[in-house]
């Protein structure tokens, strides 16, 4: 596994609205084994996490397969733009190596830029490649301090409130892991059942 370091310039990731009531379900990915609780936007973007049963450190993997319009995607851990983790990809169109680009986040208000989130880190899974073709994207990471900040802890949960925001807009250099972006055009929150996101499995997937 590779660690990716990413600095990324967000005008805002998402805006404060109300959760949905979107219901998670159980998706087995055949290709790399990985089972994970997924849910569907209306905008068509998935997101898919698994976790560890029991787990000492903070961990989990986090899949977002987006249609190929979208010019990135951001995923928010603990529900909302600010004080909390966010996982933020954008396919790289790089000609050489990940076609993908995803890194962790923070920001501290819903004017400023995220920063770097030195409390945790991306890692590519070799099980599940990113992928583009001529309809989606698709990006796999492991993020180890994504799921516990503070006194938060949703590894402890058995649903939390999550948070997505995507644009059309593709980065200014998407080669470029410190490129920047536009603001997003498609934000929202959704509760999120994690009971079936935790699995046994856990510790082969990321090994």
């Amino acid at each position: 596994m590779r660690f990716l370091n990413a600095v990324i310039v967000v005008a805002s990731l998402c805006s404060p609205v109300f959760p949905q009531s979107w219901v998670a379900s159980r998706f087995y990915d055949a290709a790399s084994g990985i089972t994970y609780s997924s849910v569907t936007m209306p905008n068509g973007v998935s997101y898919r996490l698994a976790l560890p049963i029991d787990s000492p450190n903070a961990d989990g993997i986090v899949q977002v397969v987006a249609p190929s319009k979208y010019g990135w995607c951001g995923f928010a851990w603990g529900g909302r733009m600010t004080g909390n983790p966010l996982t933020v990809a954008w396919p790289s169109k790089a000609a050489n190596g990940e076609p993908v680009t995803v890194s962790n986040r923070w920001a501290t208000g819903y004017s400023s830029v995220p920063t770097a989130y030195t409390g945790a880190s991306h890692t590519y899974l070799p099980i599940s490649p990113s992928t583009i073709n001529s309809t989606h994207w698709t990006v796999t990471s492991r993020c180890q301090g994504c799921t516990r900040w503070g006194t938060t802890n949703i590894e402890a949960a058995t649903s939390v409130t999550f948070a997505y925001a995507c644009s059309t807009v593709a980065p200014s250099n998407p080669a470029s892991n410190t490129s920047s972006f536009s603001v997003h055009e498609s934000p929202g929150r959704w509760a999120h059942d994690l009971t079936i996101a935790k699995n046994g499995s856990f510790a082969t997937w990321v090994g």
